[in-house]
């Protein structure tokens, strides 16, 4: 959490019945917002205007005069205006309304505090900070992690980079492995259905890689002892084949380097105990060379969704 609010709460706290001052940058201004959790946070009404058509039309209203020293609308003479959002969303949602925050980046631990921060962007109509949120999930930290999340929030807020960057990181699971997600309620079943597409349209155009192999021949499963000795047993179409289905079902050069996968292919190649030791390297090294070729045939495929 951010030091400007550790002091005072954290997401689990209970509200707190006696109001207090949120710390700097949040202690002066000419509007104070009181969170859920009974923290005020001072700012300025000339930057939540700009930042949202929300606030900018509530100013418009008749407002409290600043000898009004009714409690439950103002304090040292400032008008208080209650919000639902607790004070570690307050606190970030008014950071990113600050002049800086495109150099000075608050931070986003996690996709929870992501989710609630543009839902509050989204109820007080903060558009550009709902864009620049987006524009942050594909951080590895948040794609690494929950990539059917990224891709159903990206999807749901309109946003085709994003929305592309976390339906070609999940290519390297098999379409149904990643598991149901809720924020996946809030886009359609024709979005989810394009994902299937081309998830499927990825894995099918894999075999463009048969015209290659002579560019990028596979890595030996064998040494020249195994075969002196007619251990052999996977022949050279076999493995092949092996990759393509490999690469069918998961369209991405990692899959190719699955621990499991490997041991598989060690074992039908009847492989001796140094080559098997040797095996994982060589794939490594081959995924690498092969990245490029892979990535230029998924360049090609078309996430057939409408962003408009």
């Amino acid at each position: 959490m951010d030091t400007a609010l550790c002091k005072y709460v954290s997401i689990e706290d209970e509200p707190r019945q006696t109001p207090v001052d949120a710390a700097a940058p949040f202690d002066r201004g000419d509007i104070i917002l009181r969170s859920a959790d009974n923290v005020d946070f001072h700012f300025h009404k000339l930057l939540l205007s700009l930042a949202s058509s929300f606030f900018s039309n509530m100013f418009l209203l008749p407002q409290p005069s600043p000898l009004d020293e009714d409690a439950d609308q103002t304090k040292n003479g400032l008008p208080i205006i209650p919000v639902t959002e607790k004070s570690v969303v307050l606190q970030k949602l008014l950071s990113f309304c600050s002049p800086v925050y495109d150099t000075d980046v608050p931070a986003l631990e996690d996709l929870d505090i992501v989710m609630s921060v543009l839902d509050a962007a989204d109820k007080y109509d903060m558009k550009r900070v709902g864009i620049f949120i987006v524009k942050m999930i594909t951080a590895p930290r948040f794609l690494e992690k929950e990539p059917m999340r990224v891709f159903a929030i990206a999807c749901r807020y309109r946003s085709e980079a994003e929305t592309l960057a976390a339906a070609r990181y999940m290519l390297r699971f098999a379409v149904w492995e990643p598991a149901y997600v809720s924020e996946l309620d809030f886009i359609s079943g024709s979005d989810f259905q394009r994902l299937v597409k081309y998830h499927a349209s990825c894995g099918q155009a894999m075999t463009q890689l048969t015209r290659l192999w002579s560019t990028y021949p596979l890595p030996l499963l064998d040494c020249k002892f195994c075969r002196k000795k007619g251990v052999s047993r996977l022949s050279l179409k076999e493995y092949q084949d092996s990759v393509m289905e490999t690469l069918r079902i998961r369209p991405s050069v990692e899959s190719l380097l699955n621990p499991e996968w490997i041991d598989s292919m060690v074992k039908r190649a009847g492989s001796c105990i140094s080559c098997k030791e040797r095996v994982p390297r060589k794939f490594a090294a081959y995924a690498k060379e092969l990245a490029l070729p892979v990535m230029a045939i998924i360049l090609e495929i078309r996430l057939d969704i409408d962003f408009r």
